[in-house]
């Protein structure tokens, strides 16, 4: 995922609505499918995804570009999600995500299943780098965790999904 031109970014910065609009524009579906996963709501994604672009809007002057500017929203993005869910209490599962990887539909219900025997805590990572394109530090920043965590957390969603695709392809064939 690319960040955006520095001069666009920089006259958000400085309160050009314009530029903000440009960014909203850039990115507002990569994070309302964040948000999607996350709270695995379309209504409540909405929501998660204009809350996270409000406090970007707010927030932007004082972004310091200390990690890159998509790796700042998705986790402004990432605490948006978690407070709804905080003020939800009890978050309802419905409409699992289903990553975006394949056209074929027995293929993406396949892959969407096995993500759901993912921890959360395992999931996080494998989506910001596997469907968003997020590189590893990236990642970390968003989750403000080490690389070496993310790693690691990768390489157990990894074996989960293994694990889930081999039980599918072990029943599908009884």
């Amino acid at each position: 995922m690319q960040d955006p031109d520095p001069r666009t970014l920089s006259h958000a910065r400085e309160g050009d609505l314009g530029a903000f609009e440009e960014l909203v524009r850039a990115y507002q579906a990569d994070v309302w499918r964040f948000a999607y996963h996350f709270t695995r709501d379309r209504a409540l994604a909405e929501d998660v995804t204009q809350e996270a672009f409000l406090r970007a809007f707010r927030f932007l002057s004082s972004f310091r570009g200390d990690a890159k500017f998509t790796s700042w929203l998705f986790r402004i993005a990432r605490n948006c999600a978690m407070d709804a869910l905080r003020a939800r209490r009890a978050p309802e599962l419905t409409d699992p995500p289903s990553p975006a990887v394949t056209g074929d539909p027995d293929a993406r219900l396949e892959l969407r299943t096995a993500l759901e025997s993912v921890s959360e805590e395992h999931r996080e990572p494998f989506l910001l780098i596997e469907v968003f394109g997020l590189s590893y530090r990236e990642a970390a920043d968003v989750l403000n965790v080490r690389v070496g965590t993310v790693k690691s957390r990768m390489h157990r969603a990894r074996k989960a999904m293994m694990r889930a695709l081999e039980v599918e392809e072990d029943a599908g064939g009884l």
